[in-house]
């Protein structure tokens, strides 16, 4: 199939690894990409690098925004592929063939595709298919999925979330219908040590998650994700 991908990067003050960043994107073995960088008006260098980019595929804007999910959904308004995936500006593409290998497996249809990340702290994949037991606890790692036009054309990031609205983002999805499937493609190295999601409480999103959940995937799984959670916080496990 003749699909063309988007790639889009947040940044704000990122010039210590944007560099590499960029270079997993216009590396890549499948050429039919735009790739967009959203910058949050960077002081440290950053819009430097990116004005030494001569690729005809990029383009960046660097202005001042209200938060991360403000500038994705710029981003989102940029867009013109047929997929689109966000990647962060310390995460790299897992090698050169990854969007190669996703486009054969494309169907044509509206689903979301997503698949797995190496966490680059942990060195271990966070991986396999969601079930409506999985979404009760977790979300797959935003670098991993591909979202058709019909959808990102459609729906934006509730702004009011200040570091899980991408979750709120796919419950929303589910919760209309819209059917995510996974490949068996280890799509990113995500930089697992640092993440918004991750080091921030995103206490307007848990004051709702029980209503969100139960309405994309049910009850039952909601309570399955209590229990889960706390094992993870019983073991110290943060993946």
């Amino acid at each position: 199939m003749n699909i063309k991908f988007t790639v889009i990067t947040v940044c704000y003050n990122a010039s210590a690894t944007i560099r590499e960043t960029i270079a997993s994107v216009l590396g890549q073995t499948y050429w039919e990409l735009e790739y967009i960088v959203v910058d949050g008006k960077s002081t440290d260098g950053t819009v430097e690098v990116l004005e030494s980019i001569g690729d005809a595929r990029m383009t960046f804007i660097s202005e001042k925004d209200s938060g991360i999910y403000n500038a994705m959904n710029k981003g989102l308004k940029m867009a013109s592929g047929d997929y689109l995936i966000f990647l962060g500006a310390d995460d790299t593409f897992f090698d050169q063939g990854v969007l190669e290998r996703v486009a054969a497996k494309m169907t044509g249809n509206d689903d979301v595709v997503y698949g797995d990340v190496m966490l680059k702290t942990h060195q271990k994949l966070y991986n396999g298919a969601f079930t409506r037991w999985t979404w009760g606890h977790r979300n797959p790692c935003h670098q991993s999925i591909f979202y058709p036009k019909s959808v990102y054309g459609k729906y934006q990031y509730s702004e009011k979330y200040r570091s899980v609205a991408d979750w709120d983002y796919n419950l929303r999805l589910l919760s209309d219908g819209i059917r995510f499937r996974y490949i068996a493609e280890t799509i990113c190295t995500y930089n697992d040590a640092d993440g918004l999601s991750s080091s921030t409480k995103d206490y307007d999103f848990l004051k709702e998650r029980r209503q969100k959940v139960c309405r994309a995937v049910g009850l039952l799984p909601y309570c399955w994700g209590i229990l889960q959670r706390a094992k993870r916080r019983l073991l110290n496990e943060k993946w």
